[in-house]
């Protein structure tokens, strides 16, 4: 029992160690997001001579960012929206009802957990380069929507473990498969569909790859590809470098850490097996 409890408090502190390094990185470049570009090079430690908004204005003003954070922002509702009505119609079909493959589709989706997207780019770009979305946002989406492993698994959990008493009283009261699905069922997983989109939007909002091989674009591309072309010549870009990254980070860091009861609320519902 001695060695559990040490083992736990081991883990604890190498995970706060990690924390308060996190922290300190991202306060760090947010306080430097607000110096000017000449006193961040030439006083990069020391006492700041002022703090300002010019940065901020510059990049609103002066570069595309904008166009960026429109990509991401328009990437991100699609995708959101594609994943939860795909996954949630995928997981209430083999969650409530028996048929012969769906042990074999429960199987699929797990694997899908577990091969990163990028060993089949090749099949992915030539199939989206036959469609005409090469450097489109819908391209973008559509490869985002199909990742719907992770949603499936969750809302299979969930549906299947909601009491069959429900589903019969509305099939009595002549509801069809579709308005139970709708009305019913749908808005019970809630919870659950809450947490996967802030999951979701955490991952698709800092991803970097797709928009990369997809993106060519300079007004299409995401806040990640701006940051990349931002810090490609960091000497010249630090200060824009730095308050695109603390734009990139912060907001969605936000909403994480403000839902995060009811993201562990949502996963627990979906992931637990009554």
């Amino acid at each position: 029992m001695y060695r559990i409890k040490r083992k736990v408090t081991a883990d604890s502190l190498i995970l706060r160690i990690y924390s308060m390094f996190a922290a300190f990185i991202l306060i760090y470049m947010t306080y430097n997001s607000f110096r000017p570009k000449a006193d961040l090079l030439s006083n990069t430690l020391g006492i700041p001579r002022r703090l300002t908004l010019e940065t901020y204005i510059n990049l609103f003003t002066g570069s595309k960012f904008p166009y960026f954070i429109l990509g991401s922002i328009i990437i991100l509702v699609f995708s959101l929206a594609l994943i939860v009505m795909l996954s949630s119609m995928v997981a209430y079909g083999i969650g409530r009802f028996n048929f012969r493959l769906r042990k074999g589709l429960l199987l699929y989706f797990l694997m899908g957990l577990m091969f990163p997207v990028q060993l089949g780019i090749v099949p992915i770009f030539l199939i989206i380069r036959s469609w005409g979305l090469l450097d489109t946002h819908t391209g973008v989406i559509l490869v985002y929507a199909a990742g719907i492993s992770m949603p499936v698994l969750l809302l299979t959990v969930f549906f299947q473990n909601l009491s069959r008493d429900i589903y019969e009283s509305a099939k009595i009261d002549g509801a069809s498969e579709w308005r139970i699905f709708q009305s019913i069922m749908f808005p019970m997983a809630s919870p659950v569909i809450f947490s996967i989109c802030i999951i979701m939007s955490v991952q698709i909002w800092n991803k970097f790859f797709m928009p990369l091989i997809f993106l060519q674009s300079e007004v299409k591309k995401t806040i990640p590809l701006g940051i990349m072309k931002y810090t490609q010549n960091l000497m010249y870009t630090v200060d824009i470098a730095m308050a695109s990254s603390v734009i990139a980070t912060v907001p969605i860091l936000f909403a994480f850490f403000l839902f995060s009861r009811k993201i562990l609320e949502g996963v627990a519902a979906g992931g637990v097996k009554g």
